[in-house]
Protein backbone atom coordinates (compact mmCIF):
# COMPACT_ATOMS: atom_id res chain seq x y z
CA UNK A 1 0.00 0.00 0.00
CA UNK A 2 1.50 3.28 -1.08
CA UNK A 3 2.14 6.05 1.53
CA UNK A 4 0.01 9.33 1.00
CA UNK A 5 3.01 11.86 0.48
CA UNK A 6 3.94 9.35 -2.64
CA UNK A 7 0.74 9.13 -4.01
CA UNK A 8 0.48 13.23 -3.24
CA UNK A 9 3.57 13.16 -4.78
CA UNK A 10 3.01 11.00 -7.83
CA UNK A 11 -0.18 12.87 -8.52
CA UNK A 12 2.09 16.31 -8.67
CA UNK A 13 4.21 14.81 -10.87
CA UNK A 14 1.26 13.53 -13.16
CA UNK A 15 0.02 16.85 -12.77
CA UNK A 16 3.52 18.64 -14.16
CA UNK A 17 3.51 15.86 -17.40
CA UNK A 18 -0.10 16.65 -17.93
CA UNK A 19 0.69 20.38 -18.14
CA UNK A 20 4.42 20.55 -19.95
CA UNK A 21 5.94 21.87 -16.98
CA UNK A 22 8.89 20.48 -15.76
CA UNK A 23 9.82 20.29 -11.79
CA UNK A 24 13.17 22.34 -12.93
CA UNK A 25 11.02 24.97 -14.48
CA UNK A 26 9.30 25.71 -11.53
CA UNK A 27 12.24 25.46 -8.99
CA UNK A 28 14.15 27.76 -11.44
CA UNK A 29 11.67 30.55 -10.95
CA UNK A 30 10.86 29.88 -7.20
CA UNK A 31 14.86 29.88 -6.71
CA UNK A 32 16.99 31.09 -9.44
CA UNK A 33 20.34 29.57 -9.20
CA UNK A 34 23.95 29.37 -10.92
CA UNK A 35 22.37 27.05 -13.49
CA UNK A 36 19.80 29.63 -14.28
CA UNK A 37 22.16 32.59 -14.66
CA UNK A 38 23.67 33.42 -18.58
CA UNK A 39 26.64 32.07 -19.74
CA UNK A 40 28.80 34.30 -19.64
CA UNK A 41 32.30 32.64 -18.87
CA UNK A 42 33.40 33.54 -22.26
CA UNK A 43 32.83 36.33 -25.16
CA UNK A 44 31.96 33.83 -27.47
CA UNK A 45 29.19 32.11 -25.03
CA UNK A 46 27.57 35.51 -24.24
CA UNK A 47 27.64 36.60 -27.83
CA UNK A 48 26.33 33.51 -28.77
CA UNK A 49 23.77 33.80 -25.50
CA UNK A 50 22.55 37.54 -25.62
CA UNK A 51 20.58 37.60 -29.11
CA UNK A 52 18.66 34.45 -27.95
CA UNK A 53 17.93 36.53 -24.74
CA UNK A 54 16.63 39.39 -26.78
CA UNK A 55 14.54 37.04 -29.47
CA UNK A 56 12.67 35.60 -26.34
CA UNK A 57 11.71 38.76 -24.74
CA UNK A 58 10.56 39.97 -28.28
CA UNK A 59 8.41 36.53 -28.47
CA UNK A 60 6.75 37.66 -25.49
CA UNK A 61 3.09 39.22 -25.53
CA UNK A 62 0.97 40.59 -22.29
CA UNK A 63 3.76 39.74 -19.70
CA UNK A 64 2.31 40.01 -16.17
CA UNK A 65 3.99 41.84 -14.32
CA UNK A 66 4.11 39.38 -11.35
CA UNK A 67 6.18 37.04 -13.90
CA UNK A 68 9.28 39.14 -13.55
CA UNK A 69 11.35 38.50 -11.08
CA UNK A 70 14.82 40.67 -10.72
CA UNK A 71 18.03 38.11 -9.53
CA UNK A 72 21.26 39.82 -8.66
CA UNK A 73 24.24 37.96 -9.97
CA UNK A 74 26.21 38.50 -6.92
CA UNK A 75 23.53 36.14 -4.98
CA UNK A 76 23.86 33.18 -6.91
CA UNK A 77 27.41 32.90 -8.90
CA UNK A 78 30.38 32.50 -6.68
CA UNK A 79 33.66 35.34 -6.81
CA UNK A 80 34.82 33.09 -9.13
CA UNK A 81 32.02 33.25 -11.31
CA UNK A 82 31.18 36.67 -10.96
CA UNK A 83 35.21 37.39 -11.78
CA UNK A 84 34.51 35.82 -15.51
CA UNK A 85 31.57 37.59 -16.15
CA UNK A 86 32.67 40.93 -15.00
CA UNK A 87 35.79 40.43 -17.36
CA UNK A 88 33.01 39.31 -20.22
CA UNK A 89 30.97 42.13 -19.93
CA UNK A 90 34.06 44.41 -20.58
CA UNK A 91 34.80 43.51 -24.34
CA UNK A 92 32.92 46.33 -26.48
CA UNK A 93 30.65 43.47 -28.47
CA UNK A 94 29.64 42.31 -25.24
CA UNK A 95 28.54 45.93 -24.00
CA UNK A 96 27.20 46.37 -27.24
CA UNK A 97 25.05 43.27 -27.13
CA UNK A 98 23.79 44.14 -23.56
CA UNK A 99 22.91 48.16 -24.13
CA UNK A 100 20.62 46.04 -27.43
CA UNK A 101 19.22 43.91 -24.39
CA UNK A 102 18.50 46.58 -22.19
CA UNK A 103 17.08 48.89 -25.00
CA UNK A 104 14.94 45.90 -26.06
CA UNK A 105 13.57 45.87 -22.20
CA UNK A 106 12.82 49.24 -22.07
CA UNK A 107 10.66 49.31 -24.89
CA UNK A 108 8.74 46.13 -23.61
CA UNK A 109 4.87 47.01 -22.64
CA UNK A 110 3.50 44.56 -19.82
CA UNK A 111 -0.14 44.40 -18.82
CA UNK A 112 -1.92 47.09 -16.99
CA UNK A 113 0.17 50.11 -18.82
CA UNK A 114 3.44 49.27 -16.43
CA UNK A 115 6.65 48.86 -18.24
CA UNK A 116 9.75 46.94 -17.22
CA UNK A 117 11.35 49.92 -15.96
CA UNK A 118 8.22 50.11 -13.72
CA UNK A 119 8.97 46.69 -12.65
CA UNK A 120 12.94 47.82 -11.88
CA UNK A 121 12.20 50.94 -10.29
CA UNK A 122 10.19 49.19 -7.75
CA UNK A 123 13.08 47.05 -7.06
CA UNK A 124 15.48 49.68 -7.01
CA UNK A 125 16.81 48.93 -10.38
CA UNK A 126 18.42 51.09 -13.01
CA UNK A 127 17.95 49.53 -16.58
CA UNK A 128 21.58 49.79 -16.79
CA UNK A 129 22.30 47.56 -14.31
CA UNK A 130 20.69 45.15 -16.41
CA UNK A 131 23.20 41.96 -17.99
CA UNK A 132 21.01 39.53 -19.04
CA UNK A 133 17.18 37.55 -18.60
CA UNK A 134 15.83 34.23 -18.78
CA UNK A 135 12.38 33.70 -20.33
CA UNK A 136 10.70 30.55 -19.43
CA UNK A 137 8.06 28.63 -22.13
CA UNK A 138 5.25 29.82 -19.34
CA UNK A 139 6.08 33.27 -19.90
CA UNK A 140 8.38 34.36 -16.70
CA UNK A 141 11.19 36.18 -17.10
CA UNK A 142 14.63 36.43 -14.96
CA UNK A 143 16.15 39.96 -15.00
CA UNK A 144 19.82 39.34 -14.09
CA UNK A 145 21.55 42.46 -12.96
CA UNK A 146 25.07 43.07 -11.92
Amino acid sequence: MKSLKSRVLSGAFAALMTLGVSAPALASWDAPDASDAPDYTTVTSALLNLPVQITNLLGLVNVDPDHIKVVYLEDILSGDELVDVDNTLNHLLVNLQVVNLQNTLNGLDLLNDLTIGDILSDNDVDISDVVAVKVFDDGKVLVFCK
